[in-house]
């Protein structure tokens, strides 16, 4: 509770001795006034070096200047794909255990029924908003949920005072759109219900409007907010108003293969990575740049340009909010928490595009506009953006599970940087200790698994994580397991074999020399260590011919054979009469 003065009491006793009463101020509403406002900002699909502060080629000032303003962490892990890592975020729970093992996009409908693997939240975790009401917050939530939106899982249901939320993967950053065959239409919400959109829609503008008009209606400005904000910022469909496209059409004309180098380049010269560390070598399943037609090359540099251009736009409107905090005077009691929820995404999005031409998206936004272009990286941008690291989304080498985190404001230190190991779960109970709330009370419900990173923000020589203290992954048939400074992975197909493998993450970051065969006791210690995570929360494996990518495809290849029937059979009948026709017109001639 707040002190008061000696002249205040005695201010205080003159007011009521004269009968001047003052309005009833409770012990709840002093204590309130201590505690900071909280912003948690998710990036979709961004790698550890896409925002200008971490090397990338984006302008992202608003955010480089939050980073210098506070802390930067460069081994900060997440799961290779958005729902686990959402729920991690949102509970601080393994993913398993909050019932988002899996995208629910990329499992065979056989096992959505299976414990852990119902892709939206169950009832054995809480989320932030909930925890946070505990201590009277106004809680807020714009952008995509994507952890289910029925009666029980919206954000209205799971501690949000208000909520303007994309229900599902992704969609149109401009229109109710979906862009996918088997999502053809995108779901947003408001406050429970199914809303429409604004005339004015652009997705990272929408929802800092939504969030600053939440503050604006809010009743009980006096409470501390928590603010989340999950931007479809850099998620395919990749868009952008043009003015921000034009910026970066020339940035990348040099190709996927001249990029990949200078980001491994860069992250030495950052102290990311160790001098010594190696890079990986190009998957032999891609093409190199220069194999490339030279139409082909201007479509791959225009996806680049446009997800530059996307990261851009989106950082000029965290600058709209970060205004308008400081112009209400919020700024100074607030704490930023910026991530991405995995690394880039490789995903081919070239057997769906017939489907989005149809349906009105384009690949020339010269002439036919930014607002419906398609565009998305590919697996070699994605390989090539990932760099130091290799792989990407849905895989677990580091490219797809290594990720940006900023820390910043009241409290946190300045222009400091953190290499210590640290996972999505931990976000969590970070907040919680920040704010005073105890991890650990949450009798009923699943464990908190992650660990607070305040202790290593006040004493940086403590690790987040000691070194017997490991940290375990799973997601699309793809795991991990990581113990003082090692890794052992494994990597689904079609690019991984399967096979679990050893490094030295801390030395080998790109993941190049594998150590099993070298330290054969580490290897079989670490094998055991993931056994025992994957039975505490309940993994699945999945058949052997599983892989996340082949599971869209085959449901995109259903959904296009299903909407297209009426036209397939049409054609069928169509092949069959004019069989039959050339059949009776062969039979007349032979028998003239």
């Amino acid at each position: 509770m707040m002190k008061i003065s000696a002249i205040s009491r005695h201010s205080l006793g003159f007011l009521i001795l004269f009968g001047i009463y003052l309005p009833a101020v409770s012990q709840n509403d002093l204590t309130q006034k201590n505690k900071p406002n909280i912003v948690l900002i998710l990036v979709d699909d961004s790698g550890l070096m896409d925002f200008g502060a971490f090397g990338g080629e984006a302008r992202t000032p608003n955010i480089d200047k939050l980073a210098s303003d506070g802390l930067m962490f460069t081994n900060m892990h997440s799961s290779p794909s958005c729902s686990p890592s959402r729920a991690m975020l949102m509970t601080g729970s393994d993913s398993h255990l909050a019932g988002v093992a899996n995208l629910p996009e990329m499992l065979p409908e056989e096992y959505l029924t299976k414990p852990g693997y119902g892709g939206k939240l169950n009832d054995r975790v809480q989320t932030i908003a909930t925890r946070l009401k505990e201590a009277n917050y106004n809680t807020y939530v714009a952008g995509k949920w994507h952890l289910g939106h029925d009666e029980t899982t919206l954000p209205n249901k799971r501690g949000f005072d208000r909520s303007f939320i994309l229900g599902s993967s992704g969609g149109n950053n401009y229109k109710a759109q979906g862009y996918l065959p088997q999502k053809p239409i995108a779901h947003w919400y408001a406050d429970g219900e199914e809303t429409e959109l604004p005339d004015d829609f652009y997705s990272s503008k929408t929802y800092i409007d939504k969030t600053i008009s939440f503050h604006e209606e809010e009743v009980k400005k006096q409470n501390p907010f928590f603010s989340y904000i999950a931007f479809q910022a850099i998620h395919a469909p990749v868009q952008a108003p043009i003015e921000f496209i034009n910026k970066y059409r020339e940035t990348y004309k040099n190709g996927y293969d001249d990029l990949r180098k200078k980001r491994f380049e860069k992250a030495k010269q950052m102290g990311f990575i160790p001098e010594s560390a190696v890079l990986n070598d190009l998957f032999p399943q891609f093409k190199k740049w220069n194999d490339l037609s030279a139409k082909d090359q201007e479509s791959y540099a225009n996806n680049m340009a446009v997800t530059a251009a996307m990261l851009e736009a989106m950082d000029y409107h965290v600058g709209r909010y970060v205004d308008y905090l400081t112009q209400k005077g919020l700024m100074d009691n607030t704490i930023f928490i910026i991530t991405s929820d995995n690394g880039p995404d490789g995903g081919d999005y070239r057997l769906g595009m017939p489907w989005a031409l149809r349906n009105g998206y384009n690949r020339d936004y010269d002439k036919k506009g930014a607002e419906s272009f398609f565009g998305y990286l590919g697996p070699e941008w994605a390989n090539a953006v990932s760099s130091p690291f290799t792989y990407f989304k849905l895989y677990t080498g580091e490219g797809g599970v290594r990720v940006p985190l900023i820390i910043t404001g009241k409290g946190m230190p300045k222009n400091q940087r953190s290499d210590a190991f640290c996972f999505f779960t931990d976000i969590a109970p970070t907040i919680y200790d920040i704010v005073g709330i105890s991890t650990s009370a949450n009798e009923g419900y699943a464990p908190i698994t992650g660990k607070s990173i305040l202790p290593h923000i006040e004493n940086p020589a403590r690790p987040v994580y000691a070194s017997d203290q490991g940290v375990g992954l799973e997601s699309a048939n793809s795991a991990a397991y990581y113990l003082n400074g090692y890794k052992i992975v494994k990597n689904n197909i079609p690019l991984g074999d399967k096979k679990w493998h050893l490094y030295h993450i801390e030395s080998d970051p790109g993941e190049v020399y594998d150590l099993a065969a070298e330290k054969p006791e580490t290897f079989q210690k670490m094998l055991a260590l993931y056994e025992n995570y994957s039975r505490e929360v309940g993994v699945i494996e999945m058949d052997e011919d599983y892989s996340a990518g082949g599971e869209v495809a085959k449901r995109a290849t259903k959904s296009m054979i299903k909407n297209n029937l009426v036209y397939l059979i049409i054609f069928l009948v169509g092949i069959v009469v004019l069989l039959v026709w050339l059949i009776k017109r062969l039979a007349k001639k032979k028998n003239k």
